[in-house]
């Protein structure tokens, strides 16, 4: 097995445990946001990326739907600014 065989099992139980945490909707669940759930299913998808794993199957539509969650999860204080993130790391 691969590790982005791995990496796609192991988002999968992530998301199976996030559904039964916070809803099969649990993108729009403001608990979901900065847990450990969410921590580690980033962390996931960030080492996807770096591998160069590309999401097969991703529409336009879906693509401008998840910008638009993100845009509303962001101004309603659930996903911080960039730049609030970067002042929070050069203060540790």
């Amino acid at each position: 097995m691969t590790r982005i065989e791995e990496l796609l099992e192991k988002r999968q139980m992530m998301v199976e445990i996030a559904s039964v945490m916070y809803g099969d909707m649990y993108v729009m669940n403001a608990q979901f946001w900065k847990s450990d759930t969410e921590r580690e299913m980033f962390n996931i998808e960030e080492e996807l990326y770096d591998l160069g794993y590309e999401e097969e199957g991703i529409t336009p539509e879906m693509e401008a739907a998840a910008w638009m969650i993100f845009e509303a999860l962001k101004k309603g204080g659930m996903i911080p600014d960039a730049d609030e993130e970067e002042g929070k790391e050069s203060t540790k």
